[in-house]
């Protein structure tokens, strides 16, 4: 669902996480990452110039007009990076290109006398034709070899607004998924009802978000410039700045509480600007606030001493038919570095009701932000930290690999 190199500019999701822990997992030898596969022209573009004609530094394996393949140096796992926009063609073109690939990669293998099992996980509902029916591809082409496949669902994207002009295939592909995958991996816990209504129930697991609990509880003195002539105290915010988030409640807080000042850290999601009535007006009216700072999207790296640099961090997001299905991996991220949060309550923060503030409306979060930066205080602190230890993604990964190997036994 990534692109290789935006984890690599410093974007951390799931997606991510997962894959830096499935490349410390002695159990794995190999991975092959299929960079985000583009269903627009638009996207093909932006993917072409990032993934292609730029591309991150490695030896190249295999490059033609639509496609480039580099291998990355690990001293554990091989590691192949995947970009392509033959997708926007046809699936059967990549699912050609990457068999021709795969022939190359077993042959500069360092394991040329041992059959890996071969796993397919997918977190990338777009795109199903890797699945098999007797040896066919889920539309009668060409297939992926594989032992087991996995699907991860991040969300439901049905419900997504960048997809909205793709729902009628997104239902057909997940009836697919729901047949098919061998296992599936849920983000939230309302997710093993939506794979419930199709149909699915046997093996299907929610495994929620984790966090980097060292990246997070690692001490920082460092105090971002932007940071530094913002007055106190900070309510501040990571995240995507899209449709999930409630603009209506943030101007709700800011006009209540002019004395604290309200830090976004995020980028602008264009489809909040795209598709959303009169989107220019919703970014102004966050703009005219003195006490809303927007100071954009921050590498990975740097969060931590943002965080740490809050007196208060806030998760605001509306409650719809999309927030219902996801899993807040910031509230974790807040968590771990010791901050009170006050949260909306999405699906999975309830699971850490008595470390967490959630609020049920308006009034009641302003009320929450007070008694939250009233009570906070060290014990609650290391509180915290110590709880989120035990949501560390090293753990998430050791699940899902343990059900991988008993579904391929």
């Amino acid at each position: 669902m990534s692109g290789y190199s935006e984890w690599q500019k410093g974007i951390a999701n799931r997606n991510y996480h997962l894959f830096r822990k499935l490349l410390e997992n002695d159990a794995v030898g190999r991975i092959i990452c299929v960079d985000f596969l583009p269903f627009t022209f638009k996207r093909a573009i932006r993917n072409y110039w990032q993934n292609i004609f730029k591309g991150e530094k490695g030896e190249v394996i295999f490059r033609d007009l639509t496609t480039r393949v580099i291998r990355i140096p690990h001293s554990q796992t091989e590691v192949y990076v995947f970009s392509t926009i033959d997708s926007i063609f046809s699936s059967a073109m990549v699912i050609k290109k990457i068999n021709k690939v795969l022939s190359k990669i077993f042959q500069l293998s360092n394991y040329p006398t041992t059959r890996l099992p071969r796993v397919i996980w997918s977190c990338f509902p777009m795109f199903v034709d890797y699945f098999s029916a007797k040896g066919g591809s889920a539309s009668g082409g060409e297939n992926l070899p594989h032992d087991l496949t996995v699907f991860d669902a991040v969300d439901n994207w049905i419900e997504h607004p960048s997809f909205i002009k793709q729902k009628e295939k997104l239902n057909k592909n997940y009836q697919i998924i729901a047949g098919k995958s061998d296992l599936i991996f849920t983000v939230s816990e309302n997710l093993l009802g939506f794979f419930k209504n199709f149909g699915r129930e046997k093996d299907v697991y929610w495994i929620a978000n984790g966090v980097d609990v060292v990246h997070f509880m690692e001490k920082s003195t460092t105090k971002p410039e932007d940071l530094k002539n913002i007055p106190r105290p900070i309510i501040g915010y990571v995240g995507i700045i899209q449709q999930r988030l409630d603009i209506d409640l943030l101007e709700y807080l800011a006009e209540k509480n002019p004395e604290k000042s309200f830090v976004l850290i995020g980028p602008l999601w264009p489809v909040y600007f795209q598709k959303i009535r009169k989107p220019a007006i919703e970014i102004q009216r966050l703009k005219k606030y003195k006490n809303i700072y927007l100071l954009g999207q921050k590498n990975y790296l740097q969060t931590p001493d943002y965080i740490k640099n809050f007196d208060l961090a806030i998760s605001p997001h509306r409650l719809n038919n999309f927030v219902k299905y996801t899993n807040s991996l910031k509230v974790l991220e807040y968590l771990a570095c010791g901050q009170p949060v006050v949260s909306t309550p999405p699906s999975g923060v309830e699971r850490f009701s008595h470390l967490v503030y959630i609020a049920q409306d308006y009034q009641d979060f302003n009320k929450k932000m007070e008694m939250a930066l009233r009570e906070n205080n060290e014990e609650l602190k290391n509180q915290r930290i110590s709880q989120m230890k035990n949501q560390d993604w090293s753990f998430k990964i050791e699940e899902m690999i343990k059900l991988i190997k008993e579904k391929l036994l």
